[in-house]
């Protein structure tokens, strides 16, 4: 079975236990690195952390771009983001088809 972690503000990733995910929530932003250092090395599948954990250890979950597991989601905190996990997974795509296939520009 899939392991899934969640590291954010405790209003966003406590919700989340309720579905079994395993949630840590950091009160001050430096708390995220070391408690990123000791998930990371767990069995997750996905881990999942909110823009602020993101934007404060994005250097840590570079390190883990080339491997297939975990993979690392990003998503809004409870009181609303700005697209980060949008624009990191955009990124993504681009890099692998060659090309930016997400952008409104050019749809109608």
């Amino acid at each position: 079975m899939s392991k899934v972690a969640l590291i954010g503000d405790k209003t966003s990733v406590l919700g989340f236990q309720a579905l079994g995910f395993d949630s840590y929530p950091v009160v001050e932003l430096r708390e995220a690195r070391e408690v990123w250092l000791k998930i990371k090395e767990k069995d997750y599948t996905v881990i999942v952390a909110t823009e602020e954990v993101y934007r404060e250890i994005d250097d840590l979950i570079a390190e883990l771009a080339e491997r297939f597991t975990p993979a690392v989601l990003i998503i809004p905190p409870a009181k609303g983001g700005k697209n980060l996990g949008f624009q990191r997974m955009k990124k993504i795509v681009e890099k692998a088809v060659g090309m930016d296939i997400l952008s409104e520009e050019g749809k109608s």
